[in-house]
C-alpha cells in the first residue's frame, strides 16, 4: 500500500494556485480591453429654429453611437462621455406652446447654470458638460411617443424631461419605462402619473391632489368658521384637485357646504352660480383651466355673488387674467408651484437644515433672460419647473456617481434639497415629490403677489374680499 505524502501535496497546490492567480488576471485586463468602446462619433448638425414671442433657439443634433442601455450600466474610468446628454419632447407649438416655451427656457437657464456657473457635472472626478437634445411634439400626444422613443433610441441621450401637461407627461412616461431611461417629470401634475408602477419617473411637482391645499391652510387660519363652496370641473386632473381640496377641508375641520363637479365642455355658469348663491357659502375654492376660470370669474361680477374668499386654479396665475378682468381681479387667489416673488433662499436652508442647490432666485431670473433674450421677461412657475427637473436630475447623478438610469433614480429617492424652487424629496416607490410646497398668490393693486406660505410670503392675504361692487367703484387690494 503507498503511503501519503503531504509534502508533495502542498507542493501542488501550490502550482495549481500560481496558475490560477496568472490566469485570472489575464482574464481581467483582457475583459477590460474588450469592454472598451472605441466607436467614432458623428460630426454635430445645427439647425435654429426660430420661435414667435422673440424666442430664437439653436438646437443640436448629436447623434452619438454608444452601447444600449443595459439593466445595469457603470462605466468604467475609461469610458466617461465628454458630455452628458439629456432629451426633451417639448410644446413649442399647438395648443401648450405658451407653457412649453416657458418651460423650455427654464430648463435652457438651468442648463446654462450648471455648464457655465458650476463649471458641470461632478463626474468621476471630472466636470461634464450637460447637452440638450428636443424635439418640438406640437402638443401632439402621438409625436411625444414617437420623439421620446426617437431619443433614446437613435440620439441614445442619457436621461428624459417630461413634456408639459399632464396628458403630454403621461404619454411619454411608458416610453421611457419600456426602454429603462430615467425621465424627471416636470410637466404633469397629475397624480395618475406616479400611481402606474413606473420605476423610472421622478416628479418636481406638487401632485394635482394637493393644487388647493395652501388655500385651504390659509383659510384655517384666517377664518376657521368659514362656510365653504368646493367646484372643480369634470376631467382627469381637476378632479383629483377639486376631491383633494375637498378631503383637505374635512380634515382641517372646515366645513363644506356645497360641492359639485361640472362639465368638461361648461359655456355658461350661471344654474350653477344660482346653487352657490342658495347654499351660502363665504368662501369659494374651484379648480378649473383658464378659459373656465376666468368665465366663472366674470359671471360671478356680472351676477353679483360676492364670496369673502376665492380661490381658483391656473387662471389668476396667469397675467392675461389680469389683464381681461382688470380690477374685477383684485384679491383673487390662485395655487402656483413658484413664482419670482418666493424667497428660498441658502440662508433659509441653513437654518431648516438642509442642503443649497442651485442658482438664487436672482440668478435664475438673470439666466432667464438671457436664454430668453428679453431683459424684461418674467419667468413663470413652468419656467421654475424646467430648471428644478434639471437641478434634480444632476445632483442625483452626482450622488449615484453613475449615469446608470436605475442608480440614479435611486439616488433621487434619497435626495433632501432645497433650491430656488422650493424643497424636493421624492417618494422612493411613487416619484412624487413629497416636500415641495405650492405657494397660494393674490392680485394685490395689479401685481401677482405670494401671500402663503408665511415663510416665504413677499406679501399678507388680504381678508375678506371687496364687493364686486366696491371694486368696480375702485377698491383694489393691498
Amino acid at each position: 500500500m503507498g503511503s501519503l505524502s503531504f509534502k508533495g501535496v502542498s507542493k501542488s497546490l501550490a502550482i495549481v494556485a500560481i496558475v490560477a492567480i496568472v490566469v485570472g488576471v489575464a482574464a481581467f485586463f483582457g475583459g477590460m480591453t474588450i469592454g472598451r468602446s472605441s466607436l467614432p462619433q458623428q460630426a454635430a448638425q445645427v439647425i435654429t429654429v426660430t420661435i414667435p414671442q422673440r424666442v430664437t433657439i439653436t438646437q443640436t443634433i448629436v447623434q452619438t453611437a454608444t452601447i444600449a442601455p443595459t439593466e445595469v450600466q457603470t462605466p468604467a474610468p475609461a469610458q466617461v462621455p465628454d458630455k452628458i446628454l439629456v432629451g426633451v419632447a417639448i410644446a413649442l407649438s399647438g395648443a401648450q406652446a405658451d407653457a412649453g416655451k416657458r418651460q423650455f427656457l427654464g430648463i435652457m437657464a438651468a442648463v446654462k447654470w450648471v455648464n457655465e456657473v458650476y463649471g458641470g457635472v461632478k463626474l468621476y472626478g471630472k466636470r461634464i458638460p450637460l447637452e440638450l437634445k428636443y424635439y418640438d411634439d406640437e402638443s401632439k400626444k402621438d409625436l411625444v411617443i414617437s420623439y421620446v422613443e426617437r431619443l433614446i433610441t437613435v440620439d441614445k441621450v442619457n436621461f428624459l424631461i417630461s413634456p408639459y401637461s399632464s396628458p403630454l407627461a403621461f404619454a411619454a412616461a411608458p416610453v421611457a419605462e419600456k426602454y429603462r431611461v430615467l425621465m424627471v417629470n416636470s410637466g404633469g401634475a397629475s397624480d395618475y402619473i406616479n400611481e402606474q408602477g413606473f420605476k423610472y419617473v421622478a416628479s418636481v411637482l406638487t401632485p394635482a391632489s394637493k393644487y388647493l391645499w395652501p388655500a385651504l391652510d390659509a383659510l384655517k387660519q384666517i377664518n376657521p368658521g368659514a362656510r365653504i363652496a368646493i367646484l372643480y370641473k369634470d376631467d382627469e386632473f381637476n378632479r383629483a384637485s377639486g376631491q383633494g381640496a375637498s378631503a383637505r377641508a374635512k380634515e382641517l375641520g372646515l366645513q363644506v357646504v356645497y360641492e359639485k363637479i361640472y362639465p368638461a365642455d361648461i359655456k355658461d355658469f350661471t344654474p350653477i352660480i344660482t346653487e352657490l348663491a342658495g347654499a351660502k357659502a363665504d368662501s369659494l375654492v374651484v379648480s378649473a383651466h383658464y378659459a373656465d376660470g376666468q368665465l366663472l370669474t366674470k359671471q360671478l361680477a356680472d351676477l353679483g355673488l360676492d364670496f369673502k374668499f376665492i380661490a381658483i386654479n391656473v387662471a389668476p396665475c396667469i397675467q392675461s387674467y389680469y389683464d381681461t378682468l382688470k380690477i374685477l381681479a383684485e384679491g383673487i387667489l390662485c395655487p402656483s408651484q413658484w413664482e419670482p416673488g418666493v424667497k428660498y433662499t441658502p440662508d433659509l436652508a441653513r437654518r431648516m437644515g438642509l442642503e443649497w442647490f442651485g442658482p438664487t432666485t436672482e440668478e435664475f431670473l438673470k439666466l432667464f433672460r438671457e436664454v430668453a433674450k428679453d431683459p424684461g421677461l418674467l419667468p413663470s412657475y413652468h419656467s421654475a419647473i424646467g430648471a428644478a427637473a434639471v437641478l434634480m436630475l444632476v445632483k442625483a447623478i452626482e450622488a449615484a456617481q453613475s449615469l446608470d438610469s436605475a442608480k440614479v433614480r435611486e439616488a433621487i429617492s434619497k435626495l433632501n434639497i432645497m433650491t430656488f424652487y422650493g424643497l424636493s424629496k421624492p417618494d422612493p416607490v411613487t416619484g412624487k415629490d413629497t416636500a415641495h410646497e405650492m405657494v397660494l398668490g393674490q392680485w394685490q393693486k395689479g401685481r401677482f403677489v405670494v401671500v402663503w406660505p408665511p415663510s416665504v410670503a413677499e406679501a399678507k392675504l388680504y381678508y375678506p374680499l371687496p364687493t364686486w361692487e366696491e371694486k368696480r367703484a375702485g377698491k383694489t387690494v393691498g
